[in-house]
């Protein structure tokens, strides 16, 4: 399966815990990927909190979490959908 990450479960204090469960769904086959959007708001806080952001980057290094950009087309799809049109499932750490 392939995963879009959302900003909410990346937050530094999660990470280690998150990194822990992306590994184990990894190694059955899911994919994860992280917005160009989520991927400024995380950078973005780190350097407002001035702070390195090594283990984020490290999270994405080692789970080979890829940045994917995200259109306006994109966009205005996602938005015109509703969870069970697109097979949403919610899993829960």
């Amino acid at each position: 399966m392939k995963v879009l990450l959302d900003t909410s479960v990346l937050s530094d204090k999660l990470l280690p815990r998150i990194s822990d469960y992306l590994a184990d769904r990894i190694i059955e086959g899911d994919t994860f990927y992280i917005s160009v959007i989520t991927h400024f708001e995380i950078l973005w806080g780190y350097s407002l909190a001035k702070l390195p952001s090594k283990n984020y980057e490290g999270f994405l290094n080692d789970l080979n979490i890829q940045v994917v950009p995200l259109l306006k087309s994109d966009v205005e799809t996602a938005a015109s959908l509703k969870p069970p049109e697109i097979g949403c499932k919610v899993d829960y750490l």
